[in-house]
């Protein structure tokens, strides 16, 4: 049997007037004389991607690692696309792709609109055409910012209108008020301005009720806390980006949905309680031990921190708030710390070479790497136009932000100059680090932690040293571990 392997991106793909559909890139991938000759053929497909960069385009992966493990005399035999620029338009994946090709001449690469050619020339061409294609995607998207800013300027809508909004007119050009939608959306700003329900409750009763917006799977605590604070709905927007409150407050060009005197009302509620709530209203700058690691036995969803006024700091998953509501119950750190101090000591009996070094080295690093808090500003931005144009769900919006956030926080901390840690092993680290050290203990084997029934029930060791972590953890318990397919990569800790 031999098969055709074909991949097809398309950025927008509802958007199929201006590029080829994902339909057409088929057909014409399929009548390609090599493609045809083929007995099977895979379809590799990723919508609403740009081709900038590799990760993310997970069935793009998918089909590197099928050519990766193809051999001579296999069944993959050829590879098609509709074009260069649909596998890619980043010049160092596209030259990777190349040489990963290259390797394997037995694997014909076909494309509809231009050739794949092995030659000391076609290899000169092909890589022309990589870079053209890279300064194509760069270039549209400086156009696009350049066009969205000047629009923002102006008191335009840009990006996908709030609930209770809606576009009209040439081109969606107009915005006007929803008035199906408009009630729920001042009910929610009435309810939360007498100060007696929480985002959290109101998300609640608006689910059992089944009061949600069209196309939504239903209402969650943040996207309550979200919209109160929009001020689109007072008809003002920020000259640079509405939605991270870039800019001058200026005047939008659409009618205010919500009064100023409600507004302020629940103005003064947001404020009230966020000097009382969560890591929000805790000090700048502070650590916690597994921030940014839990997961969720029960869904697989991460766990938020909290804090009370006696500094007491509990994790809690965000699906207790999702419309179809996790029940498992939240949990303090002092109920975990045990678990890890536990781990180090079994670590401690193996003594790791170069254990306690690593663990300085890699808090030198991060304080010594001033552009590091900027890349991941960089990235939440970017994460932020992808929502607002409408690239990504809210849902995953919600998630990768909290998870981003997070880390930015943590370069923050890490950012304060603090005494190079010289220890002999790892349970004198524990034993005697602050909160920062822990964490960074933590996070030099895993890239989370699974709990459920309020303790850790399994990991996902660090991607980039899977083997050596899994050994290290495989010799401290002895009874070893069983896999679970919820998370990337866990293991679950046997009992």
């Amino acid at each position: 049997m031999t098969t055709a392997l074909i991949y097809i991106r398309q950025s927008r793909h509802k958007d199929g007037e201006r590029t080829a559909s994902p339909e057409v890139q088929w057909q014409a991938c399929c009548e390609l004389p090599a493609v045809k000759g083929c007995s099977n053929i895979e379809r590799y497909q990723d919508l609403d991607v740009s081709g900038g960069r590799t990760a993310g385009r997970k069935q793009y992966l998918r089909l590197l690692q099928r050519v990766e493990d193809a051999q001579q005399g296999g069944d993959v035999t050829v590879v098609a696309a509709y074009d260069q620029s649909r596998s890619f338009r980043n010049t160092a994946d596209a030259l990777a792709f190349y040489a990963l090709l290259e390797k394997r001449p037995w694997i014909t690469v076909e494309y509809v609109h231009g050739r794949f050619d092995r030659s000391p020339a076609g290899e000169f061409t092909y890589t022309a055409m990589a870079a053209a294609h890279a300064m194509e995607r760069r270039m549209t998207a400086e156009k696009i910012r350049a066009a969205y800013a000047y629009r923002s300027a102006q008191g335009e809508a840009v990006g996908p209108v709030p609930a209770g909004y809606r576009r009209t007119g040439k081109a969606g050009s107009a915005v006007v008020i929803d008035e199906e939608m408009a009630p729920l959306v001042r009910r929610i700003f009435e309810e939360y301005s007498t100060g007696s329900s929480s985002t959290r409750a109101i998300a609640e009763r608006l689910n059992a009720e089944g009061a949600i917006l069209p196309g939504s799977n239903g209402w969650y605590g943040d996207t309550i806390a979200q919209m109160l604070a929009n001020v689109a709905y007072i008809g003002k927007t920020y000259t640079k980006s509405r939605l991270r409150r870039q800019g001058a407050l200026i005047t939008g060009q659409w009618p205010a949905l919500i009064d100023l005197g409600l507004w302020d009302a629940v103005q003064r509620q947001l404020r009230a309680k966020t000097r009382h709530r969560g890591v929000r209203g805790a000090a700048v700058g502070r650590a916690y031990v597994f921030r940014g690691l839990l997961r969720c036995g029960e869904c697989g969803r991460p766990l938020h921190i909290n804090s009370d006024r006696r500094a007491r700091v509990y994790y809690r998953c965000r699906g207790d708030d999702a419309p179809q509501r996790c029940r498992a119950p939240g949990l303090r750190e002092d109920a975990l710390l045990p678990w890890a101090s536990d781990l180090f000591r079994r670590l401690d009996t193996y003594r790791p070479d170069g254990f306690a070094d690593a663990v300085a080295g890699q808090a030198k690093a991060v304080a010594h790497n001033p552009d590091a808090v900027a890349q991941v500003e960089l990235t939440l931005d970017r994460l932020g136009k992808r929502f607002m144009w409408g690239h990504i769900e809210e849902s995953e919006y919600l998630r990768e932000r909290e998870r981003l956030e997070g880390v930015r926080d943590d370069l923050k901390a890490a950012a304060h100059p603090r005494q190079t840690i010289k220890l002999a092993g790892l349970l004198d680290a524990w034993n005697t680090g602050d909160a920062s050290t822990r964490h960074e203990l933590l996070t030099l084997l895993f890239d989370a932690l699974q709990v459920a029934g309020g303790e850790v029930v399994g990991f996902t060791p660090r991607r980039d040293r899977e083997a050596e972590v899994t050994a290290l953890m495989t010799a401290a318990y002895s009874s070893g571990y069983a896999r679970r397919e919820r998370d990337s990569n866990p293991r679950r800790l046997a009992p």
